[in-house]
């Protein structure tokens, strides 16, 4: 048995005895390595996207792993310092508590072999040994829609919070026969106006971010959602083969575009956003229209758009009428590995603040707002 401590994104890998492993991985090679070996592939587990998440500072990527009986997991989680969070810093010790969640976007396990409920048994059990002795408190998924990859039967508490919507990349004809008639309107109307579609790997990043940033300037977005150029540059120059950018161009300026993931079946929007003045010729229509042809001359299945922030609130509709029936559920879900230490942080959160939300809780309920 061996047992090497995550510091600083490096490989923490524990050997079981007989055919059990379970391996918590942090180093490029074992990473990639592991995440190649299964048939089933999803661009939330590569390295090199979590990476780009780490750089942007969502805290330390980690695969989990684990293997019994032919049968095989793995998922990424981003582990987190809890002290660092506003709401704990100078209340709780440094480098001491620490949570895992799922990337930005959608997670959850790509697997192999038969899923069975022993598998699941000791998995939990060995992944409870490990969490505890390095103080990981809880973790929490945003499982993938489209793998529909909530299969952690005992490990996990889960629950649907809202939906998400696909595209079905068929064929041409399907993608727009899908359409509601508003939207094939809305499409119309930006070619009517003038607006073509350029597309390439990010050769034109900085046209993105400067209509990106407006859009997020225009919502008052949250900071988080101000993602640097280094972000992307990274993703373009070492996820190139997965990365595709779409822009709306009018009188040849770029007043719209959308940054777009895939792999082999999938094709995801990440992305994107529309200059304020120009939202009135729908361009981010077309954009969306354009996407979904291209991933359906790639042979790919389906392009995800995602959902809304809340539960069928006015983006989810909008995405909703480029297919009405490719709408899934979008479940999440936690595991609590120390329950004592979980009570005390609650605690921590309502001694500090008196009208803290209790009636609003998130699923980790010592992040609630």
């Amino acid at each position: 048995m061996q047992t090497v401590i995550v510091k600083n994104g490096l490989s923490d890998v524990k050997h079981l005895n007989g055919s059990e492993k379970l391996k918590v991985i942090g180093s490029k090679n074992a990473w990639k390595k592991v995440v190649t070996s299964f048939q089933m592939q999803d661009i939330y587990c590569s390295y090199e996207y979590n990476k780009a998440l780490q750089n942007h500072g969502d805290g330390v990527p980690v695969l989990i792993y684990f293997e019994m009986n032919n049968a095989k997991i793995a998922y990424v989680m981003f582990q987190r310092d809890i002290a660092k969070e506003n709401c704990f810093q100078g209340k709780i010790e440094k480098n001491h508590y620490f949570d895992w969640t799922s990337p930005y976007g959608y997670g959850g396990p790509v697997w192999e072999g038969n899923i069975t409920d022993q598998f699941l048994y000791k998995f939990k059990g060995e992944l409870m040994k490990y969490c505890k002795k390095n103080n990981i408190i809880t973790q929490f998924f945003r499982y993938n829609p489209l793998l529909k990859n909530n299969i952690l039967k005992g490990v996990t508490e889960d629950k649907k919070i809202k939906e998400t919507v696909e595209i079905k990349t068929i064929s041409k004809e399907i993608i727009y026969s899908n359409m509601k008639a508003e939207c094939r309107n809305r499409i119309r109307k930006a070619i009517n106006n003038g607006i073509s579609i350029l597309s390439d790997s990010g050769q034109n990043i900085d046209a993105f971010l400067d209509v990106y940033n407006e859009t997020m300037d225009f919502h008052n977005a949250d900071s988080y959602y101000y993602f640097s150029k280094e972000y992307f540059s990274y993703l373009i120059k070492n996820y190139s083969q997965h990365v595709k950018v779409f822009y709306a161009l009018k009188d040849e300026n770029i007043i719209s575009a959308g940054f777009f993931l895939y792999d082999d079946k999938y094709m995801h929007y990440h992305l994107g956003g529309t200059k304020t003045k120009y939202r009135v010729y729908s361009p981010f229509n077309l954009i969306l229209k354009e996407a979904a042809e291209w991933a359906a001359e790639k042979g790919l299945k389906s392009l995800h758009l995602g959902g809304g922030v809340n539960d069928n609130d006015s983006l989810f509709q909008y995405k909703k009428k480029f297919n009405p029936l490719g709408v899934n559920d979008f479940l999440v879900g936690r595991t609590i590995f120390l329950p004592e230490k979980y009570s005390k942080l609650i605690e921590l959160r309502k001694k500090d603040n008196l009208s803290w939300n209790k009636e609003k809780l998130y699923m980790i309920e010592y992040r609630t707002p």
